[in-house]
């Protein structure tokens, strides 16, 4: 069986409305003003057909009127009725857009702000661009249940409910005779939202699919071109698109249905009003007037009913996307309490430090190691050891399983994880940039630096003299990911960020090692003046690291198995001998 569309969803998206009430107030009180003017159009409509159609008086509110009075005066009524109406409806329409994209700004800004929250195992669980099609497709979808919808619902709701209270107290006999199939329209439109609802939820998921495909195709398009990939990878596009589009037929198809539907009930209806109208009129003629004034509601029932019942479509859609939406927000982040980490003075303490990855792998089983404050702390290893997930635990992106981190002495989960990374500058083998300005990029830890401040990191990093020779200098564009850059201007523009932190600790992944020689002189020049004076914790896979190190400390399968001097290692004649012999790390 289908899933019922789920209230609560959408009751949780109109909680964002509280913070606007008072806008929502203007939009309802808008739209009653149009619906009490379209009332009373409908009202007004038959004595004045009446009047045009015969010479006889006319009663109006009780009111006996001769014809030519109502002649000269209904016309103006109408036209003063239509004028209200028309100013309404567009400050309703106003006022509800404007309070649907406030909502959905709030949303969105909801929604990025718990991912900016989740830790890097959270986003190896999900294809970025499954996360890219919540934001492209679901926000919009979404948007229009907020916006469109809400607009539709207040506006022709009310004006639904004013028309059908006319058409009562125009004759209540006649309206329960009409309406009598109202209730009959709650069947089809039932089954049609159940239905709606799943295939939906299918369409979206397959969507965002395909969106994850074309992501992943795209972004390793080279090695997809030097393998010759290019068909293989258009025919699973082609079997994505295929299945999206079958659940996008059905979509449509039953998008399509309600409103017709809708439509011939209603008709339906109105027939069986004339109907039993004529025989009313004909054994008496007075109730001809009521008889065009309740067919002139009944018919401008049409257009707002219709427009519900499309709207119903877009609204289960919309809740579709927003249960995935919902989804990915109720998501558990760590929090981020504790007490402020001060800068290491003493020493980084890990005592039996053990982590497991979510699939049950262990990476660290057991992690002994002192890092002295000032010192510093290489780590070697065969690829797979651990160093990494090393980093990825002092960060707080990957909570321990055992054993336990001292900072200076306080236990690290004590401390307020953004504390500490305040403290910590992590300069990974492949520098990160962003799209934007290379004073974008190194503002992107302390948003307040000045213009002076970012030229003294840039000096120190050994990059002012060619971040001065571009055009734009500070406002320079580096392109998609430092595009425009070299890999050792890239480089230098991290280890400025670095600079700009004035971090206590050092966490680096041997930032040099892809470096042609040129780059890597000048990359190696801001190193040693970044490490001079701080905490370092490096993983080395050069022998100049390592000789220079105060610590050797040798990752295997998770644990440390030997430390201490270059000197101190090579005479233990071990693990590490054996690893510069195997060239794990080269000279």
């Amino acid at each position: 069986m289908a899933p019922r569309p789920s209230p609560h969803v959408y009751r949780r998206l109109l909680g964002y409305l509280r913070p606007y009430r008072q806008l929502l107030a203007a939009g309802v009180c808008a739209s009653l003003v149009a619906a009490a003017a379209t009332s009373a159009y409908a009202w007004v409509v038959g004595p004045l057909l009446r009047a045009v159609l015969t010479d006889q008086p006319v009663t109006v509110a009780g009111v006996s009127l001769p014809g030519d009075v109502l002649l000269r005066r209904l016309p103006l009524v109408v036209v003063a009725l239509a004028l209200v109406k028309a100013l309404a409806q567009f400050l309703q329409g106003g006022l509800m857009q404007r309070l649907g994209q406030r909502v959905m700004a709030d949303l969105r800004g909801f929604l990025y702000g718990r991912l900016l929250g989740q830790p890097p195992a959270f986003f190896e669980r999900r294809h970025s661009g499954e996360l890219l099609s919540r934001f492209t497709s679901d926000v919009p979808l979404v948007e229009f249940s907020i916006t469109q919808a809400l607009s539709s619902y207040v506006k022709d709701g009310l004006q639904a409910v004013a028309l059908l209270t006319t058409c009562f107290l125009i004759d209540a006999k006649l309206f329960l005779f009409t309406f009598i199939v109202v209730p009959v329209t709650v069947l089809p439109i039932n089954r049609f939202a159940r239905s709606l609802k799943k295939v939906a939820a299918r369409s979206l998921q397959s969507l965002g699919a395909l969106t994850s495909l074309t992501a992943e195709q795209l972004q390793n398009l080279p090695v997809v071109q030097a393998y010759g990939g290019q068909t293989r990878a258009l025919e699973s596009f082609d079997v994505e698109a295929d299945k999206y589009l079958g659940e996008m037929r059905r979509s449509l198809f039953l998008r399509g249905a309600v409103s017709p539907t809708v439509e011939l009930l209603g008709i339906a209806g109105v027939a069986m009003a004339v109907a039993w109208g004529a025989r009313a009129v004909s054994a008496d003629p007075e109730l001809a007037g009521r008889l065009l004034s309740f067919l002139a509601a009944a018919l401008l029932l049409y257009q707002p009913v219709k427009s519900l019942s499309g709207t119903l479509s877009q609204v289960l859609t919309g809740l579709a996307a927003a249960e995935r939406l919902f989804a990915i927000a109720d998501e558990p982040s760590p929090p981020d309490t504790g007490d402020a980490a001060h800068p290491l003075s003493q020493a980084l303490v890990l005592e039996g430090v053990k982590a497991t990855y979510q699939d049950g792998r262990e990476a660290l089983r057991g992690v002994d190691l002192v890092v002295p404050a000032g010192k510093r702390v290489a780590l070697v290893g065969p690829s797979g050891a651990g160093k990494t997930t090393l980093f990825s635990v002092l960060l707080g992106f990957l909570p321990s399983s055992g054993g336990r981190v001292l900072w200076d002495g306080a236990p690290l989960e004590s401390l307020k994880p953004s504390s500490v990374r305040g403290q910590v500058a992590w300069v990974p083998q492949e520098p990160v940039l962003f799209s934007g300005t290379v004073r974008h990029n190194l503002r992107l830890g302390r948003p307040e630096a000045t213009d002076a401040e970012l030229w003294e990191a840039l000096a120190l990093a050994h990059a002012e003299d060619f971040v001065r020779a571009l055009p734009g200098g500070l406002d320079e564009s580096v392109g998609e990911r430092g595009s425009r850059l070299s890999g050792g201007q890239r480089q230098r523009l991290a280890l400025a960020r670095a600079f700009l932190c004035k971090p206590s600790v050092l966490l680096l992944d041997e930032p040099t090692s892809a470096l042609d020689a040129a780059s890597e002189a000048a990359v190696g020049a801001g190193l040693e003046t970044l490490m001079r004076g701080r905490t370092v914790l490096v993983i080395a896979h050069r022998l100049s690291t390592v000789r220079d190190a105060d610590v050797i400390a040798v990752v295997e399968e998770g644990r440390v198995v030997e430390s201490g001097t270059h000197a101190e290692l090579l005479a233990l004649r071990g693990r590490y001998l054996r690893l510069l012999g195997e060239g794990a790390v080269a000279a």
